[in-house]
């Protein structure tokens, strides 16, 4: 796998590095929080709240599928701005190794913000905007995803107990044969605090591929830890429902605040 994957990291690292001399990052650094949770770090569900104003943020993240025979591998660097007061900003560089796929995939750029923190009687609700750009090999025109993510925390334990709610559209400009135009997606998610450095997180998911016809049942379940005040780590695993889904999904990552 390491010699399929040289002749691609060069060109990753070079793409974030870029984005880090651009942005001029600070050296003052907001610590990590495990509680805070990443799209498939290790779940695919996600909460309503943003990275702290002026943090900086890298994520890594490894994606096994075991998908109708074929094993997939997805390596998913990102790059997290908490740039104003309940905003942040995201860059995803995806590489995709498989038995058919070794490729950059799209480059995905995606704004964030919560509008809303949560109170004993609302939950806490943001929304996202994302854009996938036609990087990858065969992907054509860019491809726009608005996110409603909700939250919302049940009861006064100490173990944290919070349900999660995350409704996706994307838009697909180029449309192709044998594909859809509209595509929808739904996570709902509940995580708890195991430990104080500790959560369990686990979410159902369905999501309509750009294929006709297909769609993505999944169970997951992970947790997160925090090692430092600075790093978290994440690890998981899922299983699909239905002929498209993965039949076996694995999750591992990390988080490093800067």
């Amino acid at each position: 796998m390491k010699s399929r994957l040289w002749p691609i990291a060069p060109s990753v690292l070079a793409i974030l590095t870029g984005v880090i001399a651009g942005l001029g990052i600070s050296k003052g650094a907001i610590a990590a929080d495990h509680l805070n949770l990443e799209e498939g770090l290790p779940a695919e569900v996600e909460d309503a709240y943003p990275l702290g104003f002026g943090g900086f943020e890298f994520q890594g993240v490894f994606h096994y599928d075991r998908v109708e025979g074929e094993d997939i591998f997805t390596l998913d660097p990102r790059l997290e701005w908490g740039f104003a007061r309940n905003w942040q900003a995201k860059l995803s560089v995806p590489v995709v190794l498989g038995s058919e796929e070794n490729d950059i995939g799209d480059i995905s750029a995606e704004v964030f913000y919560n509008f809303n923190t949560e109170t004993l009687s609302t939950p806490a609700i943001a929304l996202s905007a994302s854009a996938d750009f036609p990087t990858g090999s065969d992907s054509e025109g860019i491809d726009p995803t608005l996110k409603l993510l909700v939250t919302k925390s049940i009861g006064t334990g100490n173990n944290l107990d919070r349900l999660h709610l995350n409704l996706g559209w994307t838009y697909n400009s180029e449309q192709q044969d044998n594909e859809r135009q509209n595509a929808l997606s739904v996570a709902l998610g509940y995580s708890r605090r195991l430990g104080s450095e500790t959560i369990l997180v686990s979410d159902i998911v369905f999501e309509q591929e750009k294929e006709e016809d297909a769609e993505i049942y999944l169970i997951e379940l992970g947790v997160r830890h925090q090692l430092s005040p600075l790093n978290v780590l994440a690890i998981g695993a899922g299983v699909g429902l239905g002929e498209e889904s993965p039949d076996l999904r694995i999750t591992a990552g990390f988080q490093q605040s800067f």
